[in-house]
């Protein structure tokens, strides 16, 4: 059965009350910095310039991480959305190692944020990575990696291990990693705006930024009633505004995930209380939650528009995957955008005259979220360099429409390779 239409509401939004919104901005401030977007990057980035001493003033088009910052899988760990391996080929082993502990920075102030504010928003420890079709060798090279090169505690399952947890014959091996943990996004997210607030910083609602000008030795960020004047500017829109900042929104693609969430389940297959996804290159991402929910994540397109029949899609690839879940109610179904750039890192950088930006966190946000933001302050506010360090990752034209459609054909042939792989690979064990 699908539940009740719900307006496109999210499981998270119904289960966090936001109360009135914010004041939108009227009338002419000054700063000395202006964030645009009130995402996770942007509220970690006001946070940590109000804590440091900036005037900071944070505008957002809507409602506090009404974006894909709200709507997420509340995975945290460390890592990006591009593999590590690539990272090194691109850049050297030390500079991708030097990349991997800031996003483990990240990590470490989201559970360090929570423990300090808010315990309830942490909702469990640990990410089993499960792998579809049997291949020992390459799962456990694949830890040793990740252990050696970058010092990441992991821990290979065997077959009996993995099913043990997450009892269904699609799986074979997988990895454990213990410093991973999941959350409720948007309950964090207001949390963080609550601390900004808290320390200085102002946030305006329902504020969308309409232009951006240098003006003498301050940049004036104009909305429909109101001015911000600031030496410094902080664009996080990710994809949701491709327009105001010209250099990133033509190097960010949208892409859009899926959630569900069913009714509360009594079940015997899914035995850990550890956030769980599989190696498939779109794959599924899935969590048992409050009151025996089960969130589920996956499908990976360019497709901008939410699909028809959304339930019934999720709660098909959830059935193929554990078929001893029966028919379960799905009561809530929706769709988040993310933000990519064409190398799968995220765009952090400067133009030197005090435009600063921090974006393209898609498919690993909620760590990188938080590093980048962190890092956008130490420079703003302590001249710190270390966003340099993605000084490889520079903004480059993901193609306009014509790279939406490769990036779906990439994602196409991946899907395809994925079931050949499972084929030749995954008889029952």
């Amino acid at each position: 059965m699908i539940g009740a239409d719900r307006s496109g509401m999210t499981w998270y939004e119904a289960t966090v009350d936001r109360g009135s919104a914010r004041p939108a901005l009227a009338g002419r401030v000054e700063a000395g910095a202006c964030v645009i977007g009130g995402g996770l990057a942007g509220l970690t980035a006001a946070l940590e310039l109000a804590r440091r001493g900036t005037s900071v003033v944070l505008l957002e088009a809507r409602r506090i991480a009404w974006g894909a910052s709200g709507r997420n899988g509340g995975f945290v760990s460390n890592g990006f959305a591009e593999g590590m391996g690539n990272v090194a080929r691109r850049v050297g082993l030390p500079a991708a190692q030097a990349l991997y502990r800031l996003s483990c920075e990240g990590t470490e102030f989201v559970r360090r944020e929570i423990a300090g504010t808010d315990p309830s928003v942490k909702m469990g420890d640990g990410w089993q990575g499960c792998i579809r079709y049997s291949s020992a060798a390459a799962k456990q090279a694949a830890v040793a990696e990740m252990t050696r090169d970058y010092g990441q505690p992991m821990e290979f399952l065997d077959v009996a291990e993995t099913r043990a947890r997450v009892n269904t014959r699609r799986y074979f091996q997988s990895s454990y990693d213990p410093t991973a943990f999941h959350m409720h996004p948007l309950r964090y997210a207001l949390m963080i705006a609550g601390s900004a607030a808290a320390a200085g910083a102002r946030i305006y609602e329902n504020s969308p930024a309409l232009s951006v000008e240098k003006q003498g030795a301050a940049w004036s960020v104009r909305t429909a009633q109101g001015e911000v004047r600031a030496a410094n500017v902080v664009y996080c829109v990710s994809s949701l505004d491709r327009t105001l900042h010209r250099p990133t929104g033509r190097a960010v693609l949208p892409v859009a995930t899926y959630v569900a969430v069913t009714e509360p389940l009594r079940q015997d297959v899914i035995r850990t209380r550890s956030a769980i996804s599989d190696t498939r290159r779109a794959g599924n991402y899935y969590r048992l939650i409050d009151g025996g929910r089960l969130l589920w994540g996956g499908a990976i397109t360019t497709r901008v528009s939410e699909p028809a029949r959304l339930a019934e899609r999720m709660k098909g690839d959830m059935v193929s995957v554990f078929p001893e879940l029966g028919n379960p109610r799905i009561d809530y179904a929706w769709a988040g955008l993310m933000g990519y750039a064409r190398h799968f890192m995220p765009l952090i950088s400067c133009d030197g005259q005090g435009q600063w930006w921090a974006t393209a966190f898609g498919g690993h946000g909620m760590n990188t979220t938080a590093m980048g933001g962190i890092l956008m302050a130490r420079a703003i506010s302590a001249g710190d360099d270390e966003y340099r360090r993605f000084g490889a990752y520079a903004p480059e034209w993901a193609g306009g429409p014509f790279g939406r459609m490769g990036v779906q054909a990439g994602y196409w042939y991946m899907q395809l390779k994925d079931l050949i792989d499972e084929r030749r690979h995954g008889k029952a064990a």
